[in-house]
C-alpha cells in the first residue's frame, strides 16, 4: 500500500481521484490512522487498509485531499503517513 512518500509522487494521478473522494471514507481512513497512533507505515497499511475495503487508488486520493487540507504532518520517513494532531481530534 502506498502512503505519503510514494503517494505524493503520484499526486498528479491522485488529483483526478480527488473529485470522487467520499467524505465518509475519508473520515473512516482518518479514524483508522488515528486509532493507530496518528501514523501508519506502508507495511501497516498493506495489512490494515485492504481489510477495511480501501484500495490503493482510493487511499491515494484521500491522502491527496488530506495533504491539501493541511492534515498531513511532515515526517522523516517517506513510507510513513502521519496526521496532524488536529486531524486526530
Amino acid at each position: 500500500m502506498i502512503l505519503r512518500g510514494a503517494a505524493l509522487t503520484l499526486i498528479g494521478v491522485a488529483t483526478a481521484a480527488q473529485a470522487n473522494v467520499d467524505e465518509a471514507r475519508l473520515e473512516q481512513l482518518v479514524a483508522i490512522i488515528c486509532e493507530n497512533g496518528g501514523a501508519m507505515e506502508t507495511s501497516e497499511a498493506a495489512q490494515i487498509l485492504p481489510a477495511q475495503g480501501f484500495t490503493m487508488e482510493e487511499t491515494q486520493g484521500i491522502v491527496a485531499v488530506l495533504e491539501e487540507r493541511g492534515q498531513v504532518a511532515p515526517t522523516a520517513g517517506i513510507a510513513t503517513l502521519k496526521l496532524t494532531d488536529a486531524a486526530c481530534r
